[in-house]
């Protein structure tokens, strides 16, 4: 990305300058908040200085991640990173002004609670905002150890949920004077991301802060019966100082993630928030919230046809037993089976139980090039679409496929997506070859 020129934002946090390329302005690296160690966000003022926004907001404290190093060529670890990660990034088409009030799309990334960052660069917001007229920001949270397991007094704690919550503030206190309508939020993530979304949504105090939700690819499957699972990795946490220096954290993390003994689904997804603590409530109390919530507020939600494909064709003796003519039946009921379980019907419940109480739903199936490559509709595989697939040709992610071909498939996707974000509507219930919807209730 090439700076051409300034763009200046007079908000109530600061004076923000950031720059015009790609047909945007970009504004990087916004500081929304800050933290002690296991500690809730305080809110991050600027004061009167001008703050210049041209750098990327670094990356939350993270281990290198295999598997999306295998599908997009990521090394989170070789990337910058803070501990403090309380960063916020926005773009916004070219001409956009204050009295513009565009919708608002705000992006939390996935990655298991483990990895991830706004400004990675496989999330390009500007393709979004340009060709659909919306604002984009992304907004950084805490991970893994330092982000969803304990408090100061070694307690649980959701502190990466409060950041996330305590960044939708600050959109909401400053997202006019940038050109966007903070009474036209939509939240979406995909992963974690969409697990964030929804547990956003379940949280005590949020209702206010955003209009419509997108939910993708929540690993829904593996929220049960993590109690024990989780009290030994608090234990384990909680042998380490309070003040353990970064690599005692990540060795610890390392150590956490290699020797998980759990048999059951809850093992696909570690670290991650606790229902019944602040600010969410108990499982037993979430469908009386759910009531609260889903009259206000319409979702998307969804699952791709081929979700662990992904984690299949990362790994090279699965690929070449699902290449096999003679094997790949059994790489494939494996496939589906887990996909089933973890993503498809414990989505598909939700949806239900969400229009139950209310709400309007609209229930997606993602099956774009399901059968023709060995990840086909996998996991994270519509992400590629929704940002135009910067960075990932030549990578698994790509299934031999090039940028533009990601920005031109994807053109239907991202008009489904933002046409909710500005109406809470859908532009179309079918797009031939790429996804299905269907109103739920």
């Amino acid at each position: 990305m090439t700076a051409n020129t300034q763009a200046t934002v007079h908000a109530p946090a600061g004076v923000f300058k950031g720059f015009r390329a790609d047909e945007c302005q970009h504004f990087l690296g916004i500081r929304y908040a800050t933290s002690e160690r296991y500690c809730p966000p305080v809110p991050f003022t600027y004061g009167e200085a001008e703050y210049e926004c041209h750098t990327p907001a670094p990356y939350p404290v993270q281990l290198c991640s295999t598997i999306e190093l295998t599908l997009t060529g990521i090394h989170y670890e070789n990337l910058p990173q803070e501990e403090n990660c309380q960063y916020l990034s926005i773009t916004v088409p070219e001409e956009a002004t204050p009295e513009s009030q565009l919708p608002v799309m705000v992006w939390f990334y996935g990655g298991s609670y483990r990895n991830g960052g706004c400004d990675n660069p496989f999330y390009d917001r500007s393709i979004l905002a340009k060709e659909n007229g919306v604002v984009m920001v992304g907004i950084n949270y805490r991970l893994s150890l330092l982000g969803f397991v304990k408090n100061r007094e070694g307690g649980f704690a959701n502190n990466g949920l409060l950041d996330a919550i305590e960044g939708l503030r600050w959109v909401n206190a400053n997202i006019a004077a940038f050109g966007g309508d903070p009474n036209n939020i939509t939240i979406f993530g995909e992963s974690a991301g969409g697990d964030l979304v929804r547990c956003i949504m379940l949280s005590e105090g949020t209702d206010d802060l955003y209009r419509h939700a997108i939910i993708e690819s929540d690993p829904l499957g593996t929220l049960e019966n993590r109690e024990e699972m989780e009290r030994k990795i608090l234990d384990e946490l909680n042998e380490l100082p309070l003040e353990a220096s970064i690599e005692q954290l990540l060795e610890t993390q390392r150590s956490i993630t290699e020797n998980v003994t759990e048999r059951g689904l809850a093992k696909y997804l570690i670290f991650g928030p606790h229902a019944g603590v602040y600010p969410l409530p108990a499982q037993k109390d979430e469908e009386k919230r759910l009531r609260e919530v889903a009259p206000k507020h319409d979702i998307i939600i969804g699952t791709n046809a081929r979700e662990t494909a992904t984690y299949i064709g990362g790994n090279k003796l699965a690929s070449a037993l699902d290449r096999n003519i003679l094997t790949r039946w059994i790489i494939e009921l494996v496939l589906r089976k887990k996909t089933m379980d973890i993503f498809t019907e414990p989505t598909r419940k939700f949806a239900r139980l969400y229009a139950d109480c209310g709400g309007k739903v609209h229930l997606y199936n993602f099956f774009w090039r399901k059968d023709q490559h060995v990840v086909g509709a996998g996991h994270i595989t519509e992400l590629a679409l929704l940002f135009g697939g910067k960075g990932v040709e030549g990578t698994l992610m790509a299934q031999g496929l090039h940028e533009q071909d990601f920005i031109e498939y994807g053109k239907p996707l991202r008009r489904i997506w933002t046409d909710f974000a500005k109406t809470g509507e859908i532009s179309t219930l079918h797009e031939d070859g790429m996804i299905t919807l269907q109103p739920i209730g």
